[in-house]
């Protein structure tokens, strides 16, 4: 079993700290996990390797589709990309907020779709916490008008 973690097209060193953190790292060895995957973007902070659990990483990938699909778990930025592609693969997602973006409209998002029991989410400082929370997300019916559906209405937007 492996996690993915993806930042995005920027950098969010922050999530990589907090994932290569050796309380987050036994925490998912702990679940059963062998490996985590890494995105790391623009960020600064390259992981180490681990003694506890099997740490690879890269920086892009023209698609991470094949990552997404490859993990048993993502964590990942709040953002509408990942969120969505982690939704119709039916993965389990943990949305990590980045507390140093302004006006931060991933909360929002984030928000919404965990009250409907698609995902969870929380801030760096809650992970450990949020990982030790039992997870029984519903599956995500991937209709493909259903999310855009889903983004316009809740973003007041009419087409």
């Amino acid at each position: 079993m492996s996690v993915f973690v993806t930042v995005g097209s920027t950098s969010f060193d922050d999530l990589i700290k907090t994932v290569c953190s050796s309380e987050i790292l036994q925490c998912l060895s702990d679940e059963g996990f062998k490996k985590v995957i890494l995105q790391i973007g623009r960020g600064t902070v390259i992981p180490d390797k681990s003694d506890i659990i099997e740490v690879e990483w890269f920086r892009f990938k023209y698609s991470i589709s094949q990552d997404i699909k490859n993990a048993s778990l993502i964590i990942g930025h709040a953002g509408a990309g990942t969120i969505l592609d982690s939704l119709v693969e039916n993965k389990p997602l943990i949305a990590v907020l980045n507390d140093t973006l302004m006006n931060n409209h991933q909360i929002e998002l984030a928000e919404e779709l965990a009250k409907e029991n698609y995902l969870a989410y929380c801030s760096c400082s809650d992970l450990l916490h949020t990982l030790k929370q039992p997870k029984s997300f519903k599956p995500f019916i991937s209709e493909p008008n259903m999310f855009p559906a889903f983004l316009e209405d809740f973003l007041g937007l009419s087409v």
